[in-house]
């Protein structure tokens, strides 16, 4: 059993930690997607967007509640762990992993493509190749949090300032542009490329897609050992960060729609730029750059978080030897889970010559991909938590009657089936956009099955066994 490690002593305060929610939820994703779900599904994204709220309320409440009761480093492990069960935490550290694999290589490909944005607008960016792009991407917020969580938080106040600041000028110049004619009809049935011509399934595909940006509050349960008194910040940090993700992300949608006419969104998907192109367009063309410079910003505020918060989910399984001891290893001199970081960092470097050469002889995008394998990831994960929500007045009443934040048995069980049931939905609207990412999940989950097998046979003969560990807190916890 690992018993030799050791707690990361460095601390995150509130608005560190708010710096850090933000930065994950409004990534490069937020300056791609809109634009692609516009393309999709027309005008019904201002319905759409206000849809993927009620989920992402849903979603806060059941981390408010775990998060206060039970406030851990590698939240989404522990909670499928001793909520669920042993198999369930498994795939509560595997599947995650998965999912930010997937993402850390959409975020650094992203950066690459939105560079197009400036070569289309100055000619003269240089032509740099989007493998050299992503490894240095990847590679720099590695070793960025290799050295250190205070480091990491200092940066990232920084670029989530920049980032604010470019959405904000999406917003305020293009409000006073909009026009109201763009905001009808909700689902267009008639033109070229009329959306809505064979079905509402755009619709139901852009509710999905577009509740990507508020799957970022999940950092939250991930840092929670280096969190100032987390039993009271966790709340607080998930009501303040949260609140600035969805008043930004409703606003640039509808400020989108209203300045896009739908006919036109296609064509802006197909030069790339996203929202800093659609700015340009009609705006003067320093606005535009400004959004270019916060969606590069985004990118690499995405890949600074992910790496900060899941080497915890690693980390924290690697305690109870779900996965090798040795990843719960916290550096000497930089207090950083250092092995952890660097099993989440070497995938993504290493399939990132194959996500290319792929993307370039097949039809499928490799960021549409991409998303599906992050989305169905995240997916799975929030089913486990609804029900680990609803079985944690059972299998620990005293941390649920005692905790900073408690919601109501009846308000609880509420939030806890509509976290599984939506999450299911969800999950499988998404997949049949792109079936082979869906399977590779499945896959995924059946080897972490084999390798859940052979770690119980491995620790079969220990005086207490992988089992027993998994369903247990730690003294500190």
């Amino acid at each position: 059993m690992s018993t030799d490690y050791k707690l990361i002593t460095e601390r995150v305060g509130l608005w560190g930690a708010v710096g850090l929610l933000v930065g994950t939820s409004i990534g490069m994703s937020f300056f791609i997607v809109p634009t692609q779900m516009m393309a999709e599904a027309g005008p019904s994204i201002t319905i759409a967007i206000l849809l993927s709220v009620i989920p992402m309320i849903l979603a806060v409440l059941a981390l408010l509640q775990l998060g206060g009761a039970i406030p851990v480093a590698g939240g989404a492990y522990v909670y499928s762990s001793r909520l669920v069960g042993p198999f369930f935490g498994m795939l509560g550290v595997t599947v995650p992993v998965l999912a930010i694999w997937a993402y850390l290589l959409f975020a650094a490909l992203g950066f690459a493509e939105y560079m197009q944005f400036f070569a289309n607008e100055f000619g003269t960016v240089p032509d740099l190749p989007t493998l050299a792009v992503v490894w240095g991407l990847l590679l720099a917020f590695l070793l960025l949090n290799y050295v250190g969580v205070q480091f990491v938080v200092a940066i990232q106040l920084l670029m989530v300032g920049i980032l604010v600041t470019g959405l904000l000028m999406f917003v305020t110049t293009g409000l006073p542009l909009i026009e109201t004619d763009n905001y009808t009809p909700l689902f267009p049935t008639e033109g070229e490329g009329a959306p809505f011509a064979d079905g509402y399934a755009p619709f139901l595909i852009a509710v999905v897609t577009l509740y990507i940006p508020f799957q970022g509050f999940t950092i939250i349960v991930e840092i929670g050992e280096e969190l100032d008194n987390p039993i009271k910040n966790i709340p607080r940090v998930l009501a303040i960060g949260m609140s600035i993700v969805t008043l930004i992300t409703l606003s640039v949608v509808f400020v989108l729609v209203g300045i896009l006419a739908w006919e036109d969104a296609p064509a802006v998907v197909e030069t790339g730029g996203g929202l800093a192109t659609v700015l340009a367009e009609v705006a003067p063309t320093g606005t535009g750059v400004v959004v270019a410079i916060a969606a590069l910003i985004g990118a690499a505020t995405t890949i600074n978080t992910l790496f900060t918060s899941y080497s915890r989910t690693i980390m924290r399984a690697a305690r109870d030897d779900v996965l090798p001891s040795t990843l719960a290893k916290i550096h000497g001199r930089f207090g950083t889970p250092h092995r952890a970081i660097i099993a989440l960092g070497i995938p993504p470097l290493a399939v990132a010559p194959l996500a290319i050469y792929l993307d370039g002889i097949f039809a499928v995008n490799a960021l549409d991909w991409l998303v599906v394998v992050v989305v169905t990831g995240i997916f799975v994960v929030f089913t486990f938590l609804g029900v680990g929500l609803w079985r944690l007045p059972k299998i620990f009443p005293k941390r649920y009657e005692h905790s900073f934040y408690k919601l109501p048995l009846p308000v609880l069980k509420v939030v806890a089936v509509g976290n599984s049931v939506v999450s299911v939905v969800f999950m499988l609207l998404v997949a049949v956009s792109q079936p082979t990412a869906f399977v590779l999940v499945i896959v995924w989950m059946v080897l972490s099955y084999v390798v859940y097998r052979v770690r119980l046979q491995t620790f079969a003969g220990d005086d207490e066994d992988l089992k027993k560990r998994m369903k247990g807190l730690d003294a500190h916890e």
